[in-house]
């Protein structure tokens, strides 16, 4: 199954949240995204396995997987990122 990952810095453009829908979609397709610092609440609407990475100086609350402090978005440190990049067969920025 295909991995794509979205890295977002405007998580309330159209055209992103209508890609990434498309793409979340395809039973087929694994789709990540990652909001980066500025990225603002993420709109609620955003599908696909969402994460918040976390600003330098910040400590993460615990694994990629556990919930933190941003809502319904998991948190991502620097390091989960890396590992999260190198894993996927496809990075959008956005």
């Amino acid at each position: 199954m295909p991995h794509l990952v979205h890295l977002v810095r405007n998580s309330t453009d159209p055209t992103l949240l209508d890609v990434i829908a498309r793409q979340a979609a395809d039973p087929t397709v694994r789709v990540s995204v990652v909001l980066l610092p500025g990225a603002g609440p993420g709109a609620g609407s955003l599908t696909g396995d969402v994460y918040r990475l976390i600003e330098d100086g910040t400590t993460s609350s615990g694994s990629a997987g556990s919930a933190g402090s941003s809502g319904d978005h998991r948190s991502l440190d620097h390091t989960q990122l890396l590992k999260l990049i190198f894993a996927a067969d496809s990075v959008i920025t956005w």
